[in-house]
């Protein structure tokens, strides 16, 4: 929880300030006389003081779901995903006039969700779970690299399909995988707010609270981008044949939502503006097939649908794009007195 401690700055000579620090602040984080500290400067001119030489371990966090009697199995799976995003080690259920069949039906679809979520004691009236993440799990880096693999193989299936390479009953797998994709997403918010709820953490990553935000609109493209390949499987599974003719604009609109996505993680500013107009040059060939194929739209709704998840993966390389530019500002901002 956020503590907010009040001093009187005091003077001292012609040019020193000094403010007394809390005594019990200094013990947490074992402060001894003589001990160098370091004073941060932040954007908006507020002072961040820390020891570089100590970092304190935060205690387990827990997240308890007190389930009342008009709650529906859905209503707790959302409780249970909220406290895991928030950081949670342990999550406590508790119930009383509720079913124990219900609690137990929603952990079963929140492990689903989730990764690392286990059972690790149980009660008349309690159950009690814990996130245990895999380590190699723990950088987010890694995660994002991880989200944009899977989500790009499950378009690269797709366009194999359309292709002929693969037959339609393949096509099956590509869904199961966005089940992965969105456990990453969500345990890729866990570790993002874990990270922000811990300062240390954040210098030593290099991660700003204004990073943050871009970094939570780019995983949310991730996530969408596998979402789009889901979309175009199920249109496609009603159609008879692969349409050939989306094809070219098909694998455009992956490999510049790829350059994007992979500029941002790079923070490659020139790669993004490259990806912005590579988008253009691809938009100009959507508009030209809805144009040939257009009477052919009215009678396959179906395709109306698959060019539309195609146009929504070239938004999203778009706003990936504009995110790196943006944080690039923010990096290059400049304040004049």
């Amino acid at each position: 929880m956020l503590r907010i401690y009040r001093r009187r700055v005091q003077r001292i000579g012609s040019s020193t300030y000094i403010v007394s620090l809390p005594t019990s602040w200094a013990r947490e984080v074992g402060l001894e006389p003589k001990t160098e500290v370091a004073l941060e400067v932040l954007p908006d001119l507020s002072l961040r003081l820390f020891v570089p030489s100590k970092h304190v371990v935060t205690a387990s966090r827990e997240y308890n779901v007190n389930v009342v009697s008009n709650y529906r199995v859905h209503d707790i799976v959302k409780e249970i995903i909220g406290g895991y995003v928030a950081g949670a080690n342990i999550i406590k259920i508790y119930f009383k006039d509720v079913k124990r069949e219900v609690i137990v039906s929603a952990i079963s679809i929140a492990r689903d969700k989730l990764m690392g979520l286990e059972i690790i004691d149980e009660g008349t009236t309690l159950i009690v779970l814990e996130v245990v993440v895999d380590p190699n799990l723990s950088d987010l880096i890694s995660i994002i690299k991880r989200m944009l693999r899977i989500a790009a193989s499950m378009h690269e299936d797709v366009i194999s399909y359309i292709e002929g390479v693969i037959s339609k009953e393949l096509l099956e797998n590509v869904v199961s995988r966005d089940d992965l994709v969105d456990k990453l997403y969500l345990l890729a918010l866990r570790q993002l707010t874990t990270i922000l709820s811990d300062p240390y953490e954040m210098r030593r990553r290099g991660l700003s609270y204004v990073d943050s935000i871009y970094l939570s609109l780019f995983i949310k493209s991730l996530e969408r981008f596998a979402d789009h390949a889901v979309n175009i499987v199920q249109a496609l599974l009603t159609f008879p044949t692969p349409p050939k003719d989306l094809l070219d604009l098909y694998k455009g609109a992956v490999n510049v939502f790829r350059k994007s996505a992979e500029a941002f993680i790079v923070n490659d500013k020139d790669a993004a503006i490259s990806s912005v107009r590579e988008v253009e040059e691809v938009r100009k060939l959507e508009e030209v097939i809805r144009r040939e194929i257009s009477e052919y739209l009215v009678n396959y709704p179906v395709i109306t649908r698959v060019l539309d998840a195609i146009s929504r993966i070239l938004s999203r390389a778009v706003d990936i794009a504009e995110e790196v530019i943006d944080i690039s500002a923010v990096k290059n901002l400049s304040l004049v007195k």
